[in-house]
């Protein structure tokens, strides 16, 4: 589906990195923020401790940056997020939907991965995370990240593969404080596509995406 993640030498320690080499960051960041809006397959993997076998659900990502999105998982719905410039509401497989506030930590990593909110910015991301190593290849950069403060409580790393010429992920690993491991690979963006005007309903609970 994507690049699988590149190979490097990640020291996870807090200090080692310098500014400079979290550039293709900052300038993937900006990019994004240019764009009208991004439409994008997904596919999700979690690795959890319990389960002998990983747990794999395709979805698709509709994307206005900075602003709003809806984030869809299976087929039927296994797991949907909307957020609507207020509120994200979360909605499980029966249907039940949930609102939280953009600041609450359990919907706080989805919005860091979509850089929605100030705290996606490229200066508080380096304000929330420590970056313990980075490495290019190409047109792919890899930066694994390590929490602070109150992201530690449920956050251990992640790692972020960014493609240099879409700015766009390409695939993103969470390990989080229980051991689970969730990893989303993202295909190939199409930007600046209109959107249905309705896509950022919270009330629909899913919308067709194959």
């Amino acid at each position: 589906m994507t690049v699988r993640l590149i190979s490097i030498v990640f020291l996870l320690l807090p200090g080692l990195v310098s500014a400079d080499s979290l550039e293709p960051l900052k300038t993937a960041l900006a990019k994004r923020a240019e764009r009208q809006t991004v439409s994008v397959n997904v596919k999700q993997t979690k690795k959890i401790p319990a389960l002998t076998q990983d747990i794999v659900t395709r979805g698709h990502l509709w994307l206005v940056p900075g602003q709003s999105f809806r984030w869809q998982l299976g087929d039927p719905l296994v797991q949907g997020a909307v957020y609507d410039g207020t509120k994200v509401h979360l909605t499980d497989e029966s249907g039940k939907t949930t609102a939280f506030d953009p600041d609450d930590r359990r919907v706080k990593p989805l919005l860091l991965m979509l850089g929605i909110g100030e705290s996606a910015s490229f200066d508080n991301i380096q304000q929330a995370f420590s970056a313990g190593g980075t490495n290019v290849v190409d047109e792919h950069f890899v930066v694994s990240l390590v929490p602070k403060g109150r992201l530690q409580r449920v956050i251990q790393s992640m790692v972020m593969q960014i493609n240099t010429r879409t700015a766009f992920p390409e695939r993103i690993e969470w390990t989080q404080k229980d051991g689970t491991v969730i990893v989303t690979e993202f295909s190939p963006p199409v930007f600046d596509k209109k959107l249905p005007a309705d896509i950022f309903d919270a009330a629909r609970a899913s919308y067709p995406w194959k």
